[in-house]
């Protein structure tokens, strides 16, 4: 995830604003100094009930303000309505918007959950393919698929994408509205459990990139009717996956047509999560970092990012690889949702960048059948 400074939002107790921080700290000081003070004086037969309720309320209060920190630092939520889902849609009319409503039943894709080992790697972990419900249609038998590939924030996993993203249906309004061709996905399990390995090929460590863009495909094509045309993959993540989605694309620009970050980074993380990944290793690191790779290479991959309105670091981001770039990199900016660094911005988001990550996929044939016309009258 993206180590965002806190942002300061109008009002006199705005979330992120110190007043509300203040607030916070001034109810768990009362708490505390009536619970001390009341501890043997409540009525005895009450005595048990009150001092378990004071305990509670405590512990409430530890909590709400420890998340308040947390959000603070983090910008998970810019505001009370970004907490509460109160925020505007986004303003820009994605292509899924002109859909006739949802799919019909038939149109509905399948998600199945495999175990994908990698040869090469030797890492082997759980993951999500989406298929298309064209995909076992007669008429497609013979077709091959073009794939994007999904990676998670950390911590996180596959699943939140179908929880939190809604993927499955997402995907079967895209397609069915014509918005992205028919297309596998594959959201690959990107890091180890406790360790944030940002998706890099660790110095004398785990090969987590070579697992992502070299085994994953390998698995998917012994697998599944993946298209053999060259630059037939597509990559998007949110966060954390956001940097392994730029990162990952730029090594392998012969496999990945496009890439798109949502609330991404483009400079490596070192702190507690990830430890010395690149082992002081100069030259290892600047080949993970996306933003050195826009400003000293020509890189034939085009960039989606955005980011919501209230997520200040993730803001910058974008702003420093664009100041990078300088015609190096195609890089496209989308229309930034309101709100901070959470999944509420990232489901606004997703739409659009899978629009424009299809815009850049070949189309399988047969494609869909037409859509039929309405007769009129």
């Amino acid at each position: 995830m993206t180590r965002a400074e806190p942002f300061r939002a109008a009002g006199v107790l705005a979330l992120t604003g110190w007043p509300f921080l203040g607030l916070l700290c001034a109810i768990s000081v009362a708490l505390i100094t009536a619970t001390m003070m009341m501890w043997n004086r409540w009525p005895t037969g009450w005595a048990l009930v009150l001092r378990l309720g004071c305990l509670l309320l405590l512990m409430v209060a530890g909590t709400v303000l420890a998340a308040d920190v947390v959000n603070r630092e983090l910008g998970f939520y810019a505001s009370f309505d970004d907490l509460l889902g109160r925020l505007p849609p986004v303003t820009v009319k994605s292509c899924s918007a002109g859909a006739d409503g949802p799919p019909a039943a038939s149109a509905h894709g399948r998600v199945e959950h495999v175990r994908l080992a990698g040869s090469v790697s030797g890492i082997s972990r759980d993951a999500l393919v989406y298929l298309p419900a064209v995909y076992v249609s007669p008429a497609a038998a013979r077709s091959r698929f073009p794939v994007i590939e999904l990676f998670h924030g950390y911590p996180g996993g596959p699943d939140a994408w179908q929880h939190h993203l809604d993927l499955t249906a997402l995907l079967d309004r895209e397609i069915a509205a014509r918005c992205i061709p028919p297309v596998i996905v594959v959201v690959p399990t990107d890091s180890d459990p406790g360790h944030d390995g940002e998706c890099v090929d660790a110095v004398l460590g785990r090969r987590n990139e070579t697992y992502l863009a070299v085994d994953v495909p390998a698995q998917l094509a012994a697998r599944y009717r993946v298209s053999d045309v060259p630059r037939s993959w597509a990559v998007l993540g949110y966060s954390t996956g956001g940097f392994c989605a730029v990162n990952v694309a730029f090594h392998h620009p012969s496999r990945y047509v496009a890439a798109a970050a949502l609330s991404g980074y483009f400079t490596p993380v070192t702190d507690a999560s990830t430890g010395d990944l690149y082992r002081g290793r100069r030259g290892v690191r600047q080949w993970n970092t996306p933003q050195w790779q826009a400003a000293h290479r020509h890189i034939d991959v085009p960039l989606y990012v955005v980011a919501g309105r209230a997520d200040p670091g993730a803001q910058r981001a974008i702003e420093h690889l664009k100041a990078a770039a300088r015609g190096r990199v195609a890089l496209t900016t989308g229309e930034s949702p309101a709100g901070g660094h959470n999944f509420s911005v990232w489901s606004k988001a997703c739409p659009a960048a899978f629009d424009w990550l299809g815009d850049h996929l070949p189309v399988p044939v047969p494609s869909l059948p037409p859509r039929p016309h309405d007769s009129g009258g």
